[in-house]
């Protein structure tokens, strides 16, 4: 497996407490040799919101962002092993971005963050069945349509909106109930649930308006 990056380390475990890394093309073999296993996953989406931290806030994916999930309910990465100095459970095989990692120089991380991000295609694509029910997915639970159809106030979009939700939980009940696959699985194949996906964007729409709100607020001239 190569190996183009290896920065020195004191392992004080700051970066694996702040969260698990995205996964790169160069990382496709940790998930194919199952050092990585896909219930360690989950998948970002197109259009979804997603904190980056070369940018320092909050952008709009354009393509899949698949990273290492959290561990009991933190965003703690999950390889993390907490009370032993920073020890990592994958460390001698640990992804692209956590060997570029250096605190003392974050250049190194913000010049390959965005490039050559590992996609779901990348992984299934030749699953024959699989893929296309992902396609499927993506096609009918589309989170760009989903902000649409929230900021829509008609009617119809609404019943849009909820039927886009129960296609999701549906489907996913399926795949698990069928076609016997483990639920932990289904946060990399399928997203995050759009339940989820939905109250996130609804949570940002609120915030935005609290924010003009206070905007407008203070630049009213005040009363005398």
């Amino acid at each position: 497996m190569t190996r183009t990056i290896e920065p020195s380390c004191s392992r004080c475990g700051t970066c694996c407490r702040r969260g698990g890394p995205a996964l790169h093309l160069e990382d496709r073999g940790l998930v194919a040799e199952g050092v990585i296993q896909t219930r360690d996953l989950f998948t970002i989406r197109r259009g979804e919101t997603a904190r980056d931290p070369v940018q320092g806030g909050l952008v709009r994916a354009t393509g899949d962002i698949i990273k290492v999930k959290g561990c009991g309910g933190s965003w703690t990465c999950r390889f993390f092993i907490d009370g032993e100095a920073g020890a990592c459970s994958v460390y001698d095989h640990r992804p692209l971005e956590c060997r570029a990692l250096d605190c003392r120089d974050p250049g190194r991380l913000e010049a390959l963050y965005a490039q050559q991000r590992l996609s779901r295609a990348d992984l299934l694509s030749e699953v024959d069945g699989l893929w296309e029910v992902i396609r499927d997915h993506d096609r009918r639970c589309d989170c760009e349509r989903a902000r649409e159809l929230l900021a829509d106030p008609r009617p119809a979009a609404g019943r849009d909106l909820a039927e886009m939700q129960r296609f999701d939980q549906e489907l996913r009940q399926l795949m698990v109930a069928r076609g016997g696959l483990e639920v932990e699985m289904l946060d990399f194949l399928l997203g995050r649930a759009m339940s989820v996906v939905i109250r996130l964007f609804r949570r940002e729409d609120a915030s935005a308006a609290s924010s003009a709100g206070r905007q407008q607020r203070s630049h009213q001239p005040e009363e005398r």
